[in-house]
């Protein structure tokens, strides 16, 4: 196994895959590392749906126009529960955890509509991110490669490959062995560029 900094420096978005077969057993061992990523309130709210087959991937491909979906021997596509609880779960969930809503006692907060689609749009942005970037960086570790791509077409998505109502296609993750060295490597920004101690 590399050193945890040396697995950050070497993962990047790979476009080009061989036909080598990734072990099932990795995949799930791989999964099991994206699973420890951190989710709001531990919940979890996240299922993977692998596809292998040809006829999928090439369709995956053709839909993103990105055709190592289809070249890559796995495609994981990672999917979130809009609304895994009711408000009111929610609110009790805040009370035990000693917690404000908007600065307010979660006892005291009448939860209404506007709420509710609050609620859920942070849950969708909370859930998944972590642990697609687990999954990235555990690949990356034992010599995989793996490129993290937006979904384009999100009823296709769902009705391709059977999400039930209220599931939803955040992203997916190609995953497999190096075929060709990248042409180049994108620049990173310096950290003076980003970083602002204390104010913007």
């Amino acid at each position: 196994a590399m050193e945890f900094g040396e697995v950050v420096k070497k993962r990047y978005s790979c476009r080009s895959y061989s036909n080598r077969e990734v072990d099932k057993s990795t995949i799930v061992e791989l999964l099991e590392m994206a699973n420890m990523a951190p989710s709001a309130a531990n919940g979890q709210n996240r299922q993977f749906v692998i596809i292998t087959k040809e006829n999928d991937r090439k369709w995956m491909g053709e839909m993103n126009n990105q055709p190592y979906l289809a070249e890559a021997p796995v495609d994981i596509l990672i999917t979130t529960k809009l609304s895994q609880d009711t408000i009111n779960d929610y609110l009790k969930s805040l009370v035990e955890w000693e917690m404000t809503i908007n600065g307010q006692d979660p006892k005291n907060v009448k939860p209404d509509e506007s709420l509710e689609n609050e609620v859920r749009e942070m849950k969708y942005k909370w859930m998944v991110s972590d642990a697609a970037e687990n999954l990235l960086l555990a690949a990356t570790n034992v010599g995989l490669a793996t490129c993290w791509i937006g979904i384009m077409d999100f009823e296709g998505v769902r009705n391709r490959f059977g999400l039930p109502e209220g599931i939803v296609p955040v992203c997916v993750v190609t995953l497999g062995y190096e075929k060709e060295k990248p042409k180049y490597r994108a620049k990173r920004k310096t950290i003076s560029e980003l970083v602002h101690w204390e104010r913007w």
